[in-house]
């Protein structure tokens, strides 16, 4: 029924998926340590000197840009679905509710057939997937565009200080 290529073809569709989430985790992390550094500076000057425009726009859109960065890595600890159906065993937040007797039954009931089995995996591909474009992708893009529009907004207002001084 099913090629016996299919295996590889899912077990690369989980791969990348996992990679594009520790991808995406390291840039989060990159931006943070980038948004607290910017936003370290820009109070330790707003506490130091004259307060400025410039300076307290650099450090809220550095600060909000954190927020953003920091929920695109933020563990979600939601209570698995009661519906058996919706479980996803493979899972860490669905298995780990589970006794272990328990979760072995459920897979080994997964893996009676070739189609029980790669629809467990289906089902973990389209999840991880979910969660990666709809969680760390959004909120990662709102971080990113954040930082750099405070960046060029910091830019234009230093301009304008600056002429008008």
């Amino acid at each position: 029924m099913f090629s016996p290529q299919s295996v590889h073809l899912l077990r690369t569709a989980q791969v990348n998926t996992l990679t594009l989430s520790q991808m995406a985790d390291q840039k989060a992390s990159i931006l943070i340590g980038a948004t607290f550094v910017v936003f370290s500076l820009a109070v330790t000057r707003l506490i130091g000197e004259a307060i400025t425009w410039s300076t307290l726009s650099l450090a809220a859109t550095a600060f909000l840009s954190s927020l953003f960065a920091v929920a695109s890595v933020l563990p979600s600890l939601g209570k698995p679905p009661k519906d058996q159906a919706m479980i996803n065993p493979l899972f860490f937040g669905h298995f780990a509710a589970m006794e272990e007797d328990e979760w072995v039954e459920f897979l080994l009931d997964r893996f009676a057939t070739d189609e029980e089995l790669f629809r467990t995996m289906l089902r973990d591909i389209h999840q991880n997937g979910r969660v990666l474009y709809h969680r760390k992708y959004r909120f990662l893009t709102l971080a990113y565009r954040i930082f750099l529009a405070g960046i060029l907004v910091t830019w234009l207002i230093y301009a304008a200080e600056f002429t008008l001084t």
